[in-house]
């Protein structure tokens, strides 16, 4: 960072003067810690009785950094902005007095506040990790100061969690390498050692870190959900892929930029899919331990094919407690009533189902032909889903099956390779649901008010679960909703006119007077006037992976 022209330390000066000499712009003007919530500012104060206003406006004038700004104004501006941050609003009967307006506004800006600071934490991740490099040995920073690593450094000095300052060091590694890689290549330098010199694939992850529309772990999530390039996913498509996640993305958790970006990389890299979900799969595992109190502790992970088996299995025991759907036949009805009703806790009932069916799996002679089992398992494929059996024991030597396409765990929306869609099939306990190339079901209508099974197993193949913006509640949770309503507007029962919502959205659609239209194969969801005037409809999009993979066949 550019001196201060004189006052600091390292250029002879006392240190003590830079903050208050004319050489240096304060960061922090705006005194954020002399008004409380609720008081009216005097004339003179350079603050707005806002909170939430007052904490973005602060952080960004915080970020503007300028030429003649010195690390040591840069280290007390920080210290003070930490410090009025922490005394705005430090009771909670500040927040009471928020209007509910003021509190979805407060959480807008300390989003845009931990933006701003992750920035300053990678970048100080990475320069521990810089003056810490192997070939310093002894006398790198970590190592001169007892550690053995700097991640083991940033720990103890930042106290974070040794996972957070594994990601921080990394991502800060990246931008430094993206930067040194863009200023070679605007310097004009295209090759160093015979090695092409090319613009880190990451570096509009890295952008968005330093312009402080990511934060430091939707930036993590972004990077280990692409993956790394490889010959046939090359650096420069997997950066496009970046840069259309960014903008349509961004506004997203951590966690759901992940699942976004492992579907991605499945869609540019169909030949991947089955390596990455044989590593999942490793990956898997449960074990088994004894507690001094005399209790056991099951823990573990499951690969996404294991984790649709053992839910689908358990669905049964506990979804009316979990915001299942509801039941129209009363025998179903009193069932799940009787489940809701039980004293047991949600935990108790799933681990006496979960050994309800050990034992009667282990109840089970391995030696005697046993009857069909009900379909546990449903994947969601197109007509494009192939798997090329090997015709001889020749071929099959020379390698696994292969195929093109690949299928979608209904239960979870994971994907799954066209070989695995093969062996499930073949397996009896997977139902293998198809959709045409345009990801529409058959039109099964019928004369009677409820859909019937395969009505909901077509819709449950087109929409992927709960069709409501940002839901995530998987199929088995949803109920069919007639867009065109089977009263009011004598709607008829067909898929193309009916829609997957869980329980609550189908509730809070009926409740608070949203209204969902079909306009030719799309479908828009139409908020009422409370929530939006204008009432401007906003597009429903299937959560299954296959449609936009088909789309994206279809345009090429």
């Amino acid at each position: 960072m550019p001196r201060c022209g004189g006052c600091c330390e390292r250029d002879g000066g006392s240190g003590a003067r830079c903050a208050r000499s004319d050489s240096a712009r304060p960061l922090c003007p705006l005194g954020l810690g002399r008004v409380r919530l609720g008081e009216t500012p005097l004339p003179d104060r350079p603050v707005e009785n806002n909170f939430s206003t007052n904490v973005e406006n602060h952080w960004n004038t915080y970020l503007r950094v300028g030429e003649n700004h010195c690390m040591s104004t840069f280290e007390q501006s920080l210290v003070e902005s930490a410090a009025a941050v922490a005394t705005f609003g430090a009771s909670s009967a500040d927040y009471d007095a928020l209007t509910d307006e003021r509190v979805i506004e407060l959480g807008v800006a300390i989003a845009a506040l931990e933006r701003a600071f992750g920035l300053v934490k990678t970048q100080h991740a990475a320069q521990i990790a810089r003056r810490s490099r192997r070939e310093f040995g002894h006398t790198g920073l970590a190592a001169r100061n007892g550690f053995a690593s700097p991640q083991k450094l940033l720990q103890e000095v930042t106290k974070v969690t040794a996972r957070e300052a594994g990601q921080l060091v990394a991502l800060g590694n990246a931008m430094g390498e993206a930067e040194a890689a863009r200023e070679l290549i605007d310097t004009g330098v295209t090759e160093l050692g015979g090695v092409p010199v090319e613009p880190a694939w990451d570096e509009p992850i890295c952008q968005a870190i330093t312009t402080g529309t990511l934060t430091v772990d939707c930036a993590d999530a972004l990077r280990r959900g692409l993956g790394q390039p490889t010959v046939t996913v090359t650096g420069g498509m997997l950066s496009d892929v970046a840069e259309r996640l960014i903008r349509e993305k961004s506004n997203l958790s951590a966690d759901r930029i992940l699942k976004a970006a492992r579907l991605e990389r499945d869609l540019i890299d169909l030949d991947g899919i089955q390596a990455r979900q044989q590593e999942l799969y490793e990956r898997g595992g449960v074990r088994l331990s004894s507690q001094p109190d005399g209790m056991w502790r099951l823990t573990g992970q499951l690969d996404p094919e294991s984790a649709a088996i053992l839910t689908t299995a358990l669905d049964p025991y506990t979804s009316p407690r979990r915001g299942g759907p509801r039941f129209t036949r009363p025998d179903d009805a009193a069932r799940a009533q009787a489940i809701i009703d039980d004293p047991r806790t949600t935990e108790r009932l799933t681990l006496d189902g979960l050994l309800e069916l050990v034992t009667l799996g282990a109840s089970v002679d391995p030696q005697k032909m046993q009857p069909k089992r009900r379909t546990l398992v449903k994947i969601v494929t197109t007509v494009d889903t192939v798997v090329e059996v090997p015709r001889n024991g020749a071929e099959a030597d020379a390698g696994a099956q292969k195929g093109r396409g690949f299928g979608v765990l209904e239960d979870n929306g994971e994907v799954v390779s066209a070989a695995t869609v093969q062996l499930s099939v073949c397996d009896g306990d997977t139902l293998e649901l198809t959709i045409d190339r345009n990801g529409r079901p058959l039109d099964l209508g019928r004369t009677s008010r409820l859909y019937d099974r395969r009505q909901r197993e077509a819709l449950a193949a087109r929409d992927g679960g709960c069709l409501w913006p940002d839901c995530d509640r998987p199929p088995a949770f949803t109920e069919a909703h007639h867009t065109r309503q089977w009263k009011r507007d004598r709607g008829r029962t067909d898929v193309d006119d009916g829609v997957l919502l869980c329980r609550f959205h189908h509730l809070q659609l009926h409740n608070n007077h949203w209204e969902i239209e079909r306009r030719d194969a799309e479908f828009w969801l139409i908020p009422p006037p409370t929530v939006d005037a204008a009432r401007v409809p906003v597009k429903l999009c299937s959560k299954n992976p296959l449609l936009e993979h088909l789309r994206r066949a279809a345009t090429g």
